[in-house]
């Protein structure tokens, strides 16, 4: 079925263009959501941060005062010292409870005394997180009673000398509450809620009330307080971000340095991502009406050239099966009558190609099929009797130095090789008739009677192919593989030159004894050597210099055979092989 102009646009412009549109709304939300997420992260930790200092600063403050206090008790006028610093203390805001007891054996005797509206303190109170003081210089960690509804730390300070069996201590209480006071602030900052944890996870305080029965932060199993508590074990700052696009909570957390808590941030994804959402929203409404604009205008443009395009594509129908005999009308002038002219010729072109594919093969230069679709003789199966040069080439050790190689790097190394060598037998007009395995078979003046100047020719491409395995072999060395060499035979014989095979399928080569004999030429080649038959050495004697000649038994010859190892080509012969390449024509050597 061909489908309408309008239907193409609408499946070749239309799903495209929707396509990118979803494409990039995508990507730019992924790549918003993960800038905006970025910057809250920061904001984030900036905010907890300067809390989280603030807090310090607070606890600080009365751990300077309880120090002093513990230090007064070496001075001589250390009561009257003592109850200014316990009257200080008293007054810093949260404190709700200051005591000295006095420890005989084991035994707390206290004054029991009350300050700032608390009550007398004991060992069994409810509620309280008991932090001692380790040092001067910070508190060891809390230990409290999860099941404790009153949200207080009680600091205990060791005065005096304990091994005497008498000594002091220092009580104090301070409500949680009073450390949330900058963390409020931080929330309604960042429209967020926030708690004050423990490092194992202990609610200490919290800003949402729906936390209020409480005690451990990730016990309803809500994943990002879970993941939130795993990070805080490992990691003085960090983030959390929760399921969904956008994510439903965002959470972070920063250490107060001089204690083991944390405060948690908890802001919810939807408000920290609101204009991501919005533009999300206004995208989609946008891409829609792009996309009704478009569709609105294939209409109206595809309607005035529909039949022309259809007429076009029938035409193109017929030639994807083979059958370029519909020829489009080229009476107009405008754009469609240009494109049917093109197409005229695009298919004229179609059907000279696949003439020459079917009938010459892939391994004849452009150039020599050319030569040969101008000969009418050329198409018809069967040959005729030729003197051509035959070259052939083969990989030393092929098979046991890539037997260790996987196929796709033996496949991979065979088409560098071929790609090199193939260049440079074009570039000599010689006719590949076949591969064999890593063998490459060719033969020259194939359609020219000037033997002599092709043979030269032969010989010419058959020394640079060996100059060619010089790069080739740095390849392989590079790219750890094993450095192989070639070996070349050349021969010049009679032999049929022509189309073989059926009228279905053919190919255009050679046939005869000669062919057999050049095989068995490249077989006494040795490692990148180039080495010639008496007959071409007779043809093209005064044009070469030969560094060996030596005499062989061939395998499947009765006589032994004199070959003769080339050097290289003599000057004024290779500008021969250039003129004929050039005009075509032959030169006397």
């Amino acid at each position: 079925m061909i489908f309408s102009l309008q239907r193409r646009f609408v499946l070749l412009l239309l799903v495209p263009v929707a396509l990118i549109l979803i494409l990039v709304g995508v990507a730019g939300f992924f790549y918003s959501r993960e800038y905006l997420l970025g910057q809250w992260r920061e904001i984030a930790r900036l905010e907890l941060e300067k809390t989280a200092h603030a807090i310090s600063m607070q606890l600080d403050e009365k751990l300077e005062l309880i120090n002093l206090i513990a230090k007064s008790e070496n001075i001589p006028d250390k009561t009257m010292t003592q109850a200014y610093l316990i009257q200080q203390l008293a007054q810093q805001e949260g404190v709700i409870f200051v005591d000295i007891e006095n420890v005989k054996n084991g035994k707390a005797e206290s004054s029991r005394r009350t300050l700032n509206g608390g009550e007398a303190d004991n060992d069994y109170a409810e509620g309280l997180y008991v932090m001692e003081v380790c040092d001067d210089f910070g508190l060891c960690a809390p230990t409290t009673d999860p099941d404790a509804l009153d949200r207080s730390l009680r600091i205990i300070r060791s005065i005096g000398d304990e091994d005497s069996g008498e000594s002091k201590r220092l009580l104090v209480r301070i409500k949680f509450d009073s450390f949330m006071e900058p963390i409020r602030q931080m929330v309604q900052s960042l429209g967020s809620s926030a708690c004050l944890v423990t490092s194992s996870g202990q609610l200490l305080a919290h800003t949402d009330k729906s936390m209020y029965s409480r005690r451990m932060l990730g016990e309803t199993g809500d994943p990002v307080e879970k993941a939130v508590l795993q990070k805080i074990r490992k990691r003085a700052f960090g983030t959390v971000f929760g399921e969904g696009h956008p994510p439903d909570v965002v959470a972070g957390f920063y250490k107060i340095p001089s204690v083991n808590w944390y405060i948690v941030l908890f802001s919810e994804g939807p408000v920290v991502l609101r204009p991501i959402i919005e533009f999300r929203f206004y995208y989609a409404v946008a891409g829609m009406v792009a996309l009704l604009v478009i569709l609105i205008l294939i209409r109206v443009i595809t309607r005035s050239v529909g039949e022309s395009v259809a007429e076009i594509s029938t035409a193109a129908a017929k030639v994807s099966t083979g059958d370029y005999s519909g020829k489009l009308p080229e009476d107009r002038s405008d754009e469609i009558g240009e494109l049917n002219r093109s197409f005229n010729t695009m298919v004229e072109g179609l059907e000279r190609r696949d003439l020459i594919e079917q009938t010459f093969g892939r391994y004849v230069d452009k150039k020599v099929a050319e030569e040969l679709m101008n000969k009418p003789e050329a198409l018809r199966l069967g040959g005729e009797k030729r003197t051509v040069t035959i070259m052939m080439s083969d990989l030393r050790d092929f098979t046991p130095k890539t037997e260790r190689l996987q196929p796709e790097q033996v496949i991979r190394m065979l088409n560098r090789y071929f790609s090199r060598m193939i260049a440079i037998i074009e570039r000599y007009r010689g006719i590949i008739v076949d591969f064999y395995g890593d063998s490459i078979l060719v033969f020259f003046n194939g359609t020219e009677s000037d033997i002599d100047v092709r043979a030269v020719a032969a010989v010419k491409c058959a020394l640079e192919m060996q100059q060619e395995m010089e790069g080739f072999q740095r390849e392989n060395r590079a790219l750890g593989l094993p450095e192989l060499e070639m070996g070349i035979g050349i021969h010049t014989g009679e032999v049929i030159v022509g189309n073989i095979g059926t009228e279905s399928r053919a190919k255009y080569g050679i046939v005869g004894s000669p062919v057999n004999l050049t095989d068995r030429i490249q077989q006494a080649a040795g490692y990148g050597r180039v080495v010639i038959s008496e007959d071409t050495y007779k043809s093209i004697g005064p044009c070469i210099s030969v560094s060996d000649e030596f005499t062989v038994s061939l395998k499947g010859v009765q006589e032994d055979r004199k070959l003769f190892e080339v050097e290289s080509v003599k000057p004024e012969c290779v500008e021969a092989v250039s003129a004929y390449g050039d005009t075509q024509n032959s030169h006397e050597l």
